[in-house]
């Protein structure tokens, strides 16, 4: 009995390792008309999330800290703008990852603390004049 005890429980600690929990929103463009455009540029960041109240790379309580993440999102698509001299960034994607030592970190505090990381991916573009 305690021989299979142990298997599983290794078993779901290998699957638990290799596990994480993901959000994605993506390909969202609000505007009534787009202008032509030639597109300068891509980009692929990660940008580390820290959160509060709630579980990784899931809801929060309270959304205290949500605020932060939009803005901690938004920053970095300027910054990848502002880098390719472009206007706009189009086709973003944004996915909300939690890696097992996210987690494990947000057990351990019982859901006070909560890491996760923002992957954000687009292509900056140049208006046409």
């Amino acid at each position: 009995m305690n021989k299979s005890f142990l298997k599983v429980f290794v078993l779901l600690l290998v699957v638990s390792l290799l596990s994480c929990t993901t959000f994605q929103f993506s390909g969202a463009q609000v505007t009534k008309t787009i202008p032509s455009y030639t597109s300068v540029g891509t980009f692929d960041v990660r940008v580390k999330v820290h959160e509060f109240l709630g579980s990784s790379g899931g809801t929060n309580l309270f959304n205290i800290t949500a605020d932060n993440m939009d803005t901690t999102i938004y920053d970095t698509i300027q910054r990848e703008i502002q880098k390719y001299t472009g206007d706009a960034a189009v086709n973003i994607t944004i996915e909300y990852e939690a890696s097992f030592v996210d987690l494990l970190l947000n057990g351990i505090t019982f859901g006070i603390y909560a890491p996760a990381t923002a992957r954000i991916k687009g292509t900056v573009v140049k208006y046409s004049k």
